[in-house]
């Protein structure tokens, strides 16, 4: 008995797919009790579980069949408010449709190998928002060919994708810089793996280029892991030796750091030190931090209203993509 149990451990929802001759999404929507299943493919699969002896993950079916369906939102690692901005657009537009959302964090390389092995994650849910991961590098062998998938800040050539012109904020953040009678430096986090986004790299090339064109350039990259504790290091080697200076961020949650540190030394922010951020988060706003702003909200609604009209086949056939462009907000430092 021991052994036979061992066995049906074993078995996973693609092999019921294939036993079966159907998809593994078909395999979901009868675990499900959709009712959008052929009676004789229902009974197919009905027929494949009990052949294999497969024993379904509880806790995805408990997240499938809920009072409303469900939406997977898959992102990288998050730091800051961006993410809960993000959400809240999404979910205001999910809420109104009679969705649900689920945030699946893919921070490190367990959780990628997670949803990878637990193929029922990413099955037992009506749609995909990807935010800054490239769904067809990262994800294309385990999302299911008709699952509706909207993609955030990452181009793809299968799925509809929703951008912001994170290049064109780096050259609007370098045009602002180039007039200052300062040393200039940036601040930013370097991609170390696949599962990590690109848009730092994206805002540090534009801010390059714009002052390249102006004659300028920038004296030093710091690149720092996205915490807090390596920035106020980084700001203090920059302070110790520099009372004036420019400093570029490329996300408002590495700027405080640096404002603080140069408080704490008492140079003038705005004056000795200039900075700048780039998001617009709440932080940047109730601390007038001079920032490129993005429209987090509008992407996150556009992403859910995009996403509904694909489940409810109101999208258009060809790949879109929407390209949002960020704007220079100027405040006090």
């Amino acid at each position: 008995m021991a052994k036979t149990t061992r066995a049906f451990q074993k078995v996973t929802i693609k092999d019921v797919a294939k036993h079966a001759n159907v998809g593994v999404g078909t395999v979901s929507r009868v675990l499900n009790n959709n009712s959008h299943v052929d009676p004789s493919t229902r009974q197919r699969v009905l027929s494949a579980i009990k052949e294999l002896g497969y024993i379904p993950n509880p806790h995805a079916r408990r997240l499938s069949t809920g009072t409303s369906d469900l939406i997977t939102v898959i992102t990288p690692e998050m730091k800051g408010d961006f993410y809960q901005m993000l959400m809240a657009a999404i979910d205001e537009v999910l809420i109104k449709n009679g969705y649900s959302s689920l945030l699946y964090p893919l921070y490190n390389e367990k959780k990628y190998e997670a949803l990878r092995k637990s193929s029922e994650i990413l099955l037992s849910t009506d749609g995909l928002i990807v935010d800054g991961v490239s769904v067809d590098k990262i994800l294309g062998d385990i999302v299911e060919p008709n699952m509706p998938v909207v993609c955030l800040e990452q181009e793809s050539e299968k799925y509809d994708s929703i951008m912001v012109d994170n290049y064109y904020g780096g050259i609007i953040a370098g045009d602002y810089f180039a007039d200052f009678d300062m040393e200039i430096f940036v601040v930013t986090h370097r991609k170390a793996h696949e599962l990590e986004s690109t848009v730092f790299d994206e805002r540090l090339e534009g801010f390059q280029e714009s002052l390249e064109r102006k004659g300028r350039a920038i004296d030093k990259i710091y690149y720092v892991p996205l915490d807090w504790e390596s920035t106020f290091e980084v700001a203090r080697r920059i302070f110790s030796r520099y009372q004036r200076c420019a400093i570029f961020t490329t996300t408002d949650y590495l700027a405080l750091p640096i404002i603080e540190v140069a408080r704490t030394v008492e140079l003038k922010v705005g004056i000795d030190v200039r900075v700048c951020g780039f998001d617009d988060l709440p932080i940047a706003q109730v601390l007038d931090i001079t920032t490129v702003k993005q429209p987090i909200t509008e992407m996150g609604k556009l992403a859910a209203e995009t996403l509904m009209k694909k489940i409810h086949g109101k999208a258009r056939d060809k790949v879109r993509k929407v390209i949002l462009k960020p704007e220079l907000v100027i405040r006090e430092t």
